[in-house]
């Protein structure tokens, strides 16, 4: 227990470090928001992946494989797509937009591409609601893994986790977690690695050529839903739907994502930082997801509370003091990249999209104390929420990330394929997105057995649709016209037609 101790406190101390040197290099809320844009490919690769590849997936996911089996790889079969998505398909045009419009924040692009203060309002509101539960769902996995693995309370070790990645992002802004989450990354392999490993000696006498043929009939001798593609009915064929549909899409749809592209250096960036994220992905998938199922063959499940524990519960039976900290510090490392990422995006929502316009002089006068103070709320009050969260960690991060991918998908595809999208078709599908998705979750869900987000997924498009085909006869603008003539460039083409 000391060696782990010792080997947290040092990695509190390093996070810590990076944030105070982040800070004596920021200068503006330009410094503070995107860190100067001058990002090369491994520096966004760890960015992108690590903020992703939270601790939803290091806690969530073999959590979630202990309790489904292998149905639990539709949590993160679609990652390389939203990698391929985010870099090729998306993220050179969103990045051309970005610079097009010289803007801070993503409801300001939104804002400038529709010509609509309304939109950018809205925007600004789904950001602070969806990465509010966000947040919620990371402090969350941090008390779990505090509680359980050190002995301390839930509430003690929520307070720990949310003041160290708190002090390190209002210091040093976007800047600092970038620098913390290249660090993060490398610590989410090693930590991935070592549990694999550790938990395959334990359960199957180690990795040899007949390890999966093993662990399968070991699973099935348990239960053969666990060999299931469903998990036997417990992840509902629609749910995998969502779930694909969600991780495919992030990289356009969620701002926490998208600012890692907005940030690159140039675009040639995005075709290194791919690769670099595929191979990210894939040693996490492979590891995480069968530790949690060998957790079945040495843990005793009638000692499990939740799915969230058995993370936790493994470190202390499979590993020394020494690699359990190393572990915990990987599952932090996942946490706080996250939620630092997260916290920048919400502060700089709050600070440049609403306080700007609720107190404008203050604002002018001193944007970084803003940004600053935006920041502090983004870790208060999600880490209060914390303190009781309404659900497991794996739905709450689910929900989180659905809400803002189908409130964000639809007006951001009008940024980078569709020039002549109206603000009505935008302001349209975004009211009714942030609308029936929660009421359906309190309400819909259970008299109709459709999910909240099944529902979002059919809905937001749909009327989208609607309202664009009724309104879409206005012609394009000078900007978008302009704007299209640089995606054609990009592409190698001699010019845009809008």
């Amino acid at each position: 227990m000391t060696a782990t101790i010792i080997i947290l406190v040092l990695y509190f101390l390093v996070m810590l470090a990076i944030g105070w040197m982040a800070s004596r290099r920021i200068k503006s809320s330009r410094d503070y928001i995107l860190g100067g844009r001058g990002f090369g490919p491994w520096l966004t690769a760890f960015k992108f992946a690590s903020t992703w590849e939270s601790g939803v997936k290091l806690v969530g996911s073999p959590g979630m494989a202990w309790n489904v089996g292998w149905a639990a790889f539709s949590m993160g079969i679609a990652t390389p797509v939203c990698y391929f998505f985010s870099f090729r398909v998306f993220g050179q045009r969103m990045k051309v937009a970005f610079d097009h419009y010289n803007v801070l924040t993503l409801p300001q692009l939104l804002e400038k591409r529709y010509n609509s203060r309304a939109i950018r309002m809205l925007a600004a509101l789904a950001i602070l609601i969806g990465l509010g539960g966000s947040l919620v769902a990371q402090f969350k996995a941090t008390g779990e893994i505090f509680s359980v693995t050190l002995g301390i309370p839930y509430v003690t070790s929520l307070f720990i986790g949310a003041s160290v990645v708190g002090v390190y992002c209002i210091l040093g802004g976007y800047l600092a977690s970038v620098w913390t989450d290249c660090l993060q990354g490398i610590l989410m392999i090693a930590g991935s690695i070592v549990i694999f490993v550790a938990t395959a000696n334990v359960a199957l006498g180690g990795l040899h050529p007949d390890f999966f043929s093993q662990l399968n009939l070991q699973l099935a001798a348990i239960d053969t839903n666990l060999l299931d593609i469903t998990g036997g009915g417990k992840i509902p064929a629609g749910q995998i739907v969502i779930i694909i549909a969600i991780t495919a899409l992030v990289g356009i749809a969620l701002p926490q994502q998208s600012v890692a592209i907005f940030s690159m250096r140039d675009v040639r960036t995005a075709r290194a930082a791919l690769v670099i994220c595929t191979f990210f992905s894939a040693i996490l998938a492979w590891t995480l997801v069968p530790t949690g199922m060998m957790a079945r063959l040495v843990l005793d499940t009638a000692t499990i509370p939740n799915p969230d524990s058995v993370i936790p519960m493994l470190i202390t039976k499979v590993l020394s003091p020494a690699l359990g900290g190393v572990f915990i510090a990987a599952i932090l490392s996942a946490i706080m990249s996250t939620v630092s990422g997260t916290i920048v995006v919400a502060a700089s929502t709050l600070s440049e999209d609403l306080f700007r316009f609720v107190i404008p002089n203050l604002s002018a006068k001193h944007p970084v104390a803003c940004n600053r103070t935006g920041a502090l709320v983004f870790v208060l009050i999600p880490m209060l929420l914390a303190i009781n969260p309404p659900a497991i960690i794996f739905w709450i991060g689910v929900f989180a990330f659905g809400f803002l991918v189908f409130t964000f998908l639809m007006p951001m595809i009008g940024v980078i394929l569709l020039p002549r999208t109206p603000k009505q078709a935008v302001l349209a599908q975004m009211l009714v997105t942030m609308v029936v998705i929660p009421f359906w979750a309190v309400a819909g869900q259970e008299l109709t057995g459709i999910p909240s987000l099944l529902a979002g997924l059919v809905l937001s498009p749909l009327v989208f649709a609607v309202a664009y085909a009724l309104t879409k006869n206005k012609p394009c603008s000078e900007d978008i016209r302009r704007l299209w003539q640089k995606y054609a460039l990009l592409e190698g083409g001699p010019g845009g037609r809008a």
